[in-house]
């Protein structure tokens, strides 16, 4: 698990499937009880007391696993229901996820899309039996663009490979 604070109101929250697998987070399941218990871990974890009404944004990835973005709405909330929790989710399923990288010379490009952009290279992958090895390097030598930020720069986009 990477979390990501930008201020208490906006956390951004990286789970890859074998995280996944290994806290038994299943979203077929009691989705709301799910992300309780997530929130819990993170209190415990990184000793953030979440509370109040979070805007919460999941991105699925069959190959990454799932990105939440939390975005805590205004403080009325506390006032009228006190250190309660309470969440809208909104799920996008089969989101792309696109890794930036400084250099690309070190990958397979069997495997991947390798597009250009202003000065930065971005890789999409095309398999998804991918090296669990590879994968975690290019998870390492790399920032994920998903979301917003992909969407801004998708058309600029220049296919090399």
């Amino acid at each position: 698990m990477k979390l990501e604070l930008f201020n208490l109101n906006n956390i951004t929250i990286y789970l890859n499937k074998d995280y996944l697998k290994k806290i038994k987070f299943n979203l077929e399941e009691n989705v709301e009880k799910e992300f309780k218990k997530l929130f819990l871990k993170i209190k415990n974890i990184y000793n953030i007391n979440m509370c109040g009404y979070y805007e919460v944004v999941v991105y699925e990835n069959d190959i990454y696993g799932i990105i939440i973005e939390l975005e805590k709405d205004d403080d009325e909330y506390v006032k009228i229901f006190g250190d309660t929790l309470d969440m809208k989710i909104v799920f996008k399923f089969d989101s792309d996820i696109y890794y930036e990288l400084e250099e690309f010379d070190k990958y397979d490009f069997n495997k991947y899309h390798l597009y250009y952009y202003n000065d930065k290279f971005y890789i999409e992958l095309k398999d998804k039996n991918i090296n669990y090895r590879e994968y975690l390097r290019l998870l390492e030598n790399s920032t994920i663009i998903y979301g917003n930020n992909l969407k801004e720069i998708e058309n600029n986009l220049v296919k090399i490979k």
